[in-house]
């Protein structure tokens, strides 16, 4: 087992000192960055204009299923019947208490 280890780490450390043999120039690394800045900046675009398709096809989508569905209709279930009205109650009628005279024209 601890000649495993041993092996592995005397692996990488002759890959790393292979890889830092390589010298880059100003001009590669600036090429490089701006690479990776147009390719994020493309895919961000990418993502931008997938969403506002996918977004603008839901809102077409859901006024046709709008459409479809007014002339028709979807409840299965009939509405109840209005009630009846109670009967009116009864009240009992009281006695004028006011008593009017006749007039009398020409006095």
């Amino acid at each position: 087992m601890r000649k495993q280890g041993l092996n592995i780490i005397f692996l990488l450390s002759v890959c790393y000192c292979i890889s830092c043999n390589e010298k880059v120039s100003q001009e590669d690394l600036i090429a490089t960055a701006l690479e990776m800045k147009i390719r994020q900046w493309r895919d961000s675009q990418l993502k931008e204009c997938s969403a506002l398709a996918i977004a603008k096809a839901e809102e077409y989508v859901d006024s046709i299923l709008v459409i479809y569905s007014l002339p028709t209709k979807l409840d299965t279930i009939p509405k109840p019947p209005k009630p009846s009205k109670p009967p009116k109650p009864f009240f009992r009628l009281k006695p004028d208490s006011v008593v009017v005279e006749e007039l009398k024209k020409g006095n």
